[in-house]
């Protein structure tokens, strides 16, 4: 058996006394970031897929979880994710899933891709935006080295 490290991001944050309790009724050991909202936990299992879903059937009743994925990208640099849905959800997801003649999870991780994609692009265009306001007020100058005071914090 491989011991696989798998994040789990919870819909709420937790305290120590919800945490301690859930390691003592799953029996895996887990550390919390200091935000308490998302936790690693360390499985023993065959595989990534398996791991998952022994947290899954451990943890189901014990946390608020929202999303479990790998720490760590497996052989083919992908990570694995898994997200709770209603069979609603489920029933959408094969629909749109096989009008674009994909699998459900092709479909997912396009529409991940594409997401983070447009993430990224609104991220870098608010960074521009700001970025020539400050220098309609400041000199590239007083900029740059008011950034470097802040890093040097």
């Amino acid at each position: 058996m491989t011991v696989h490290a798998i994040e789990i991001t919870l819909t709420r944050t937790i305290d120590a006394a919800e945490l301690k309790a859930a390691q003592h009724e799953s029996d895996l050991p887990m550390a919390a970031a200091d935000d308490r909202k998302r936790l690693v936990v360390l499985v023993t299992a065959k595989n990534e897929r398996r791991a998952v879903r022994k947290i899954w059937r451990r943890l189901e009743d014990a946390l608020p979880i929202d999303v479990l994925c790998t720490l760590f990208p497996g052989p083919d640099g992908k990570y694995l994710m898994s997200i709770p849905m209603s069979e609603e959800v489920q029933e959408r997801i094969k629909r749109l899933a096989a009008a674009e003649q994909q699998t459900p999870e092709e479909y997912l991780e396009q529409a991940i891709a594409q997401a983070l994609a447009r993430d990224r692009s609104s991220r870098r265009a608010e960074l521009e935006c700001r970025l020539s306001e400050l220098l309609r007020t400041y000199s590239a100058v007083e900029i740059t080295g008011a950034a470097a005071q802040l890093l040097e914090k």
